[in-house]
């Protein structure tokens, strides 16, 4: 017998589509810029073209595959950016795919050595799934295997609903005292972005249910922060090191202040970065702390970044190359797989610009980004 996935059909006609979905995570989330925070579009002088691709937990029928490009700008005489995301995730053996396009924009108000950025995405999502690869409770013989006519009729095979999502993060540039030493030129970076706007306001929410049920996208508020440290080694030489820890907090939910209910994801760790290499360890889980009862994973990422001072490449050009893979620890386990996640990204500082140039005036500038982070 063909071996498909087998729901019970009170739980795919309830459960499964009543119930909600969650969000994709990224392991190397802030070069999925614009995901995790809309006030992140056009953070990068000139055009940015980005790609993602994420395959997670493939041995667990087919697992999760989620691929996104993203194209943005920055207008530095209006102090803002704008982007183009085209993502599209496959769930399960059901093939339970979403599709999305999406336009964000971010303003930023520069001060003398910090930066406040608003950023808003409207976006379009197609969501279907493949009902001929699931099979219900009632088609199955206890003898004879899958013989039986479902009573399950499939309404809908694709849904279509327009979604909103808000960001706002605080940059900044300035020195760090620890101790005796003091580091300069550390850039910080402290966001909250929420995902699926309207449906914090009860029925303003969008409907995700194949059986034309009042099932609302379940927004999701994300909390990030981190650093950059240089650290001068080898003085004199003029070679530097600098490190970045890192912490986001994500959590959705049909209701988002009962916080027992929703779902939740912890990221932090570490990166350090050394002439254009970085290399990352991370935790993640649902709790601060490892336990057994929830699914965990060390993530361990390493990367290029050019950041164009090569003979052969134009100052202006930038090239940054992320590969990172979730070691699972507890939950799923090794038998589901681990994930593996590629994020390529290319940038020119030298584009013209279609309302004008900041040089030559005045205004405070918008913080440059630094390395491939902030």
């Amino acid at each position: 017998m063909k071996l498909k996935a087998i729901f019970l059909a009170t739980f795919c006609l309830s459960g499964a589509f009543v119930g909600f979905s969650q969000d994709p995570s990224f392991s190397q989330f802030y070069a999925n810029r614009i995901y995790l925070n809309p006030a992140l579009t056009g953070i990068e002088p000139g055009l940015s073209l980005s790609a993602t691709s994420r395959l997670q937990w493939l041995n667990v029928d087919n697992g999760f595959q989620t691929h996104a490009a993203t194209v943005e700008i920055q207008e530095p005489f209006i102090k803002s950016g704008f982007g183009l995301t085209v993502s599209s995730n496959k769930e399960g053996i059901a093939e339970l795919t979403t599709t999305g396009v999406g336009l964000s924009y971010a303003y930023t108000a520069p001060f003398k050595k910090s930066n406040l950025h608003f950023g808003f995405q409207g976006h379009w999502f197609q969501k279907s799934i493949n009902w001929d690869n699931l099979i219900f409770s009632d088609e199955i013989d206890p003898v004879l295997g899958v013989v039986n006519p479902t009573t399950a009729a499939p309404i809908l095979e694709s849904v279509s609903y327009t979604d909103l999502s808000f960001g706002m993060l605080f940059r900044s540039d300035g020195k760090l005292k620890l101790g005796k030493s003091t580091y300069r030129n550390v850039r910080s970076m402290l966001g909250l972005s929420i995902h699926h706007l309207p449906s914090l306001f009860g029925d303003a929410g969008a409907s995700e249910s194949f059986q034309v049920l009042p099932t609302k996208v379940p927004p999701r508020i994300t909390l990030h922060a981190g650093t950059i440290i240089p650290v001068i080694i080898f003085q004199g030489v003029g070679h530097n090191i600098s490190l970045s820890p890192n912490i986001k907090f994500d959590m959705q939910g049909d209701d988002i202040f009962r916080t027992s209910q929703n779902l939740k994801v912890l990221s932090y760790g570490m990166y350090a970065l050394y002439e254009g290499f970085h290399l990352g360890a991370f935790f993640q889980n649902t709790n601060p702390l490892p336990d057994r009862k929830n699914t965990n994973a060390l993530i361990l990422s390493l990367g290029w970044y050019q950041d164009g001072k090569r003979p052969t490449q134009s100052k202006d050009q930038k090239l940054f190359v992320g590969l990172s893979i979730d070691v699972n620890s507890t939950g799923v386990g090794t038998r589901g797989g681990n994930v593996y996640e590629l994020n390529i990204r290319y940038s020119f500082a030298d584009m013209p610009t279609i309302f004008g140039s900041s040089k030559g005036t005045k205004s405070k500038r918008i913080l440059d980004c630094k390395s491939f982070l902030y």
